[in-house]
């Protein structure tokens, strides 16, 4: 038996968005009590603290809060699409792009559940490295890219999905691995393994430089698990964004993931579109839709930005 109602989620969408019991009420034309009412029921299921008062400035959603926002939003949004007929944006070819770091570790779950919920769509899968990826949406080659926004100054449309941060990569049995948190200063004193693609290479790189230091790098590669086997083999450290599931490297070896020390900006992860709207195709934005909640159920410690 399901012990939620669309309604609570949508009074505690509403509460989130207007910042207030009161203003959520007024734009429902409910009343007060019945926003306040919704929220403490959904925290007393869930076990969860939604909201904190600030003075002078109303309701804010904590951090599980903001988990249950996105998973809200996008179930409301499942629900009001299923308000209404099916509609010919949900047949027909949809060309997808997917950075290839990227791409083992979330896209085949996006593509199962686009299977499951839009049956009528074809999905074109490209998986390359992101200046592949945006010379295509530039000629038109593609509906929609998924990747990393790296200051990309190119003629596409970005969208922001969700947000990792780096973490370093280490051997098992490294003497750094001891560590809960490391600085890049005590990465830069070890042979270091270069994710060599482009763009991602002068991302890593750029953090380096932006504390002080340079890495030495030992060896580069242009896949994620020849660097992960090189680290688990330990020929060197790393420094990656994108984390498979299990700390074991292609090749059987335990690998150690630990979180950065110091001031890094959160990457965010992007779906990118051809410039002109007038070209966009109808069912990149059920492939986004999709794209959100996978990311939001893939969460992972290491990765997610901090809680500020």
């Amino acid at each position: 038996m399901i012990n939620i109602s669309l309604r609570q989620l949508e009074y505690f969408a509403a509460a989130a968005q207007h910042g207030g019991a009161a203003r959520a009420a007024e734009a429902l034309s409910v009343s007060q009590p019945s926003i306040s009412k919704a929220i403490a029921d959904l925290e007393a299921l869930w076990g969860e603290t939604l909201f904190v008062r600030r003075h002078a400035r109303g309701l804010e959603l904590t951090a599980a809060g903001q988990m249950r926002h996105r998973e809200t939003h996008a179930l409301l949004e499942r629900a009001r699409a299923l308000e209404g007929p099916r509609t010919d944006e949900e047949a027909g070819l949809l060309r997808v792009g997917c950075l290839a770091t990227l791409a083992p570790r979330h896209l085949p779950a996006m593509l199962l559940r686009m299977r499951e919920r839009h049956p009528r769509v074809e999905i074109e899968v490209h998986e390359a490295d992101t200046e592949s990826l945006l010379q295509m949406l530039e000629r038109g080659a593609l509906d929609a890219a998924l990747l990393y926004d790296m200051g990309l100054a190119r003629p596409v449309r970005l969208e922001a999905v969700t947000a990792f941060v780096p973490y370093a990569l280490l051997p098992a049995g490294h003497a750094l691995a001891a560590r809960s948190s490391l600085p890049l200063a005590a990465l830069a004193q070890e042979p270091f393994i270069l994710i060599d693609l482009p763009h991602s290479r002068e991302y890593f790189l750029s953090l380096f430089r932006q504390a002080g230091v340079a890495p030495r790098i030992a060896h580069a590669s242009p896949s994620i698990e020849m660097v992960r086997s090189l680290v688990a083999n330990g020929l060197g450290v790393s420094l990656l964004t994108t984390r498979p599931v299990r700390d074991w490297s292609y090749d059987g070896k335990r690998l150690a993931c630990r979180r950065l020390r110091g001031p890094l900006a959160a990457q965010s992860v992007v779906m990118a579109y051809p410039e002109r709207l007038g070209a966009a195709n109808p069912r990149a934005a059920l492939f986004a839709r999709v794209v959100r909640e996978c990311f939001t159920q893939q969460r992972d410690a290491m990765t997610a930005p901090e809680a500020s």
